[in-house]
């Protein structure tokens, strides 16, 4: 029987991790915090293996074991502590955007990594690895690769050890090769603003590509395949910022309106009613 892995959260990034599932024999079940209406369109995207319920249901179903959470930021505090989650394995693929999420004192001084502040809205039965979190939702789909040769790196950061090897198994089960950054404590390093955050992966471009040429390349060419020395020599050499956050004026514009592109579509979605994922 397959694996079931529970989302909490089915935006891009939500939404593409389960379509590399799928692709790797695993079924999902997907939620949102507006019901299973809405996500009607991609789970009849999404195929047999898909079926949508509510955060509440996935909380407590005693079959799944492992839930992806991709959730803003913002809505951390008053969900999570609702749903009594208890004794699950949570791949936390969230990020802090101040633009977005408000400004956050505990983070912008540093006081606690996003996932630190995420642990703290949990009961402690539950472990956390940080996954999917540093590589944008178009990126992740067009790298994953069976082919060892040409698969790039996630990194991962957690504080138990079972379930940092489950984030590896599952890793490399839908294409990728991943890189033990250490505990929540260093989960820094592959945050918004470092080096290791989207940037790493853009591969080079055709010279003399004009806007729209980057555009059309990056959404569709498979990220880098980094090596473990590579990413070593990228995290040791990673200073803390001290300003905190993903914020638009720190990324090239193309990138930038790309991103915007795909959330300007799934607005549009969600004005009629219904969700979209866009691969």
């Amino acid at each position: 029987m397959s694996e079931t892995i529970g989302f909490i959260g089915a935006g891009q990034t939500g939404g593409t991790i389960a379509r590399l599932a799928i692709d790797a024999g695993y079924k999902v079940i997907l939620s949102n915090s507006r019901g299973p209406e809405s996500l009607a369109d991609i789970i009849s995207f999404l195929g047999e293996s898909a079926e949508a319920s509510t955060p509440d249901k996935i909380s407590k179903a005693e079959n799944i074991k492992i839930i992806v959470l991709a959730l803003p930021l913002n809505a951390v505090p008053t969900l999570l502590p609702s749903l009594g989650l208890k004794n699950k394995v949570i791949f936390d693929a969230s990020n802090y955007y101040p633009y977005r999420d408000g400004e956050l004192e505990e983070l912008n001084s540093n006081k606690l990594t996003t996932i630190e502040y995420i642990l703290k809205y949990l009961e402690s039965s539950n472990k956390l690895v940080k996954i999917f979190s540093n590589i944008i939702s178009f990126q992740l789909r067009a790298s994953a690769t069976q082919d060892e040769s040409k698969q790039t790196i996630l990194p991962i950061a957690g504080d138990d050890t079972n379930a940092k090897q489950l984030a590896n198994e599952f890793a490399q089960k839908l294409g990728y090769k991943t890189y033990d950054v250490g505990p929540s404590s260093l989960s820094w390093k592959f945050e918004p603003t470092t080096p290791f955050y989207g940037g790493i992966y853009l591969p080079k471009a055709p010279e003399n590509s004009d806007h729209e040429a980057l555009k059309r390349f990056y959404k569709k060419t498979p990220a880098n395949p980094l090596t473990h020395e590579k990413v070593k020599q990228v995290l040791d050499d990673t200073e803390r910022p001290t300003v905190v956050g993903g914020r638009p004026e720190n990324y090239p514009n193309f990138l930038t309106e790309i991103i915007y592109e795909l959330y300007a579509e799934q607005a549009k979605a969600k004005a009629s009613g219904s969700s979209k994922l866009v691969l």
